[in-house]
C-alpha cells in the first residue's frame, strides 16, 4: 500500500508538471500580449517595456517557467507593473495583472463558491443518480424503470446552458418558486446560502445523474446473474438482503472510479453552470481569465483541477481495491 501510495505521489507531480508547462507553453504562443493587457490602451513604447521587464517576459520561455515552478515550490518575488515587489508565498500559483492580485488568493476567495455547488451536486448525483439506476435495475422492465429510463434519457440529451436558462427563467423569474440563483456565505445566512445554490445543484446534478443512472443499471443488471448472486439466492437470502449486500456491492466498483473523476472535475470549477447562473466560481475565474489573457490565472485554475482529478482518481481507486478484494493495488 505504501510503495502504492508514493507511485501515484510521483506520477500526480509529473502530471501536474507536464499539465502547467503545456498550459504555459500554449498561452505564452497566444498572438495576445499580456504585457499590453496589464499596461493598459493608454501605454507607450517606453512604459510596455518595462512592464515587459518588471513582468519577466523579455526573458525565454524556460527561464519564465522555471521561475514558475521555483515559486511554486520555495514562493519567490513578483514585480507588480509599476516594479513594486510583491511577495508571493509558497504555493506561488503567480500575480494576476488583470485582478491585480496573487492568483492564489484569487482561487482561494471563490473556493467555497464552487465547493458548495460541487458537494450539491454531488449529492443529487449519488441520490437521483446511482440510486435511480439501482431502482431501475431491480424493476427491469416494469413502469418504474421505464420512467425512470425516460428521465435520464432526458438528462443525458440536454446541455447544461439549456436546461440552466429555461429553468432560471420558468423557476425563478415567472413563478418565483425559487431564489435568484447567487452565493452567500452560509455562515452569515445558511437559508439564503442553500436557497441560492439550489437550482444550479439541482441543474447540474440532473445533467451529470443521467450517466451515472445508466451506468448504475447496467452494472446491476450484469452483476444480478453473477454464480455468487445466484447462490446467495439458493441459500435461501432474500432479494432485498441479497442486492445491498452482494449486487451493489459489486456493481460498486465503475461507479466509484466515476465518481472520483467527476468529483475531481466539480472541484476544479464546473465552468458552464457557474457562468449560466452567475456564480462567481472557480470556474468562472478560469473563463474570464482565458477572456483576459490572464496567462497566472488560466495556468493556476488548471493546476488546481487536475490536482483534484488525480487525487480523487488515486482515492477511487483505492476504495475499489477496499470493495472488491478481486482488485489487487500492484
Amino acid at each position: 500500500m505504501l510503495s502504492y501510495l508514493l507511485r501515484r505521489a510521483v506520477q500526480a507531480a509529473v502530471v501536474l508538471l507536464a499539465i502547467s508547462a503545456t498550459a504555459f507553453a500554449l498561452f505564452y504562443a497566444a498572438p495576445s500580449n499580456p504585457a499590453v493587457i496589464a499596461c493598459g490602451p493608454k501605454c507607450d513604447a517606453t512604459q510596455l517595456a518595462a512592464v515587459r521587464e518588471s513582468m519577466g517576459l523579455d526573458e525565454p520561455i524556460l527561464a519564465q517557467y522555471a521561475d514558475y515552478v521555483r515559486g511554486f515550490v520555495t514562493g519567490r518575488t513578483i514585480s507588480d507593473v509599476d516594479g513594486t515587489p510583491i511577495a508571493c508565498d509558497a504555493p506561488c500559483l503567480g500575480y494576476s495583472y488583470a485582478l491585480h492580485e496573487p492568483v492564489r488568493a484569487a482561487i482561494t476567495s471563490r473556493f467555497p463558491v464552487t465547493l458548495s455547488l460541487a458537494g450539491g451536486a454531488l449529492a443529487v448525483i449519488v441520490v437521483a443518480g446511482i440510486g435511480a439506476g439501482f431502482v431501475s435495475a431491480l424493476r427491469r422492465g416494469r413502469p418504474t424503470d421505464r420512467v425512470l429510463s425516460g428521465f435520464t434519457l432526458l438528462g443525458a440529451s440536454v446541455q447544461i446552458y439549456f436546461l440552466g436558462y429555461a429553468l432560471q427563467y420558468l423557476l425563478v423569474y415567472r413563478t418565483g418558486w425559487f431564489a435568484l440563483p447567487g452565493y452567500t456565505p452560509p455562515g452569515e445566512d445558511l437559508g439564503a446560502w442553500a436557497a441560492g445554490l439550489l437550482l444550479p445543484c439541482l441543474v447540474l446534478g440532473f445533467v451529470n445523474a443521467a450517466m451515472f443512472a445508466r451506468l448504475s443499471r447496467a452494472q446491476m443488471l450484469e452483476v444480478m446473474h453473477e454464480g455468487y448472486v445466484r447462490t446467495a439466492r439458493g441459500k435461501g437470502l432474500g432479494p432485498l438482503r441479497t442486492h445491498l449486500k452482494y449486487t451493489s456491492r459489486g456493481a460498486a466498483a465503475p461507479l466509484v472510479q466515476l465518481l472520483g473523476l467527476e468529483v475531481g472535475a466539480l472541484l476544479g470549477g464546473a465552468f458552464i453552470t457557474e457562468t449560466v447562473f452567475g456564480l462567481g466560481g472557480v470556474g468562472k475565474l478560469a473563463v474570464d481569465a482565458v477572456v483576459q489573457n490572464d496567462l497566472p490565472t488560466v495556468v493556476g485554475t488548471v493546476l488546481l483541477a487536475a490536482f483534484f482529478v488525480v487525487v480523487f482518481v488515486a482515492l477511487a481507486d483505492l476504495v475499489v481495491a477496499w470493495l472488491d478484494p478481486r482488485v489487487r493495488l500492484a
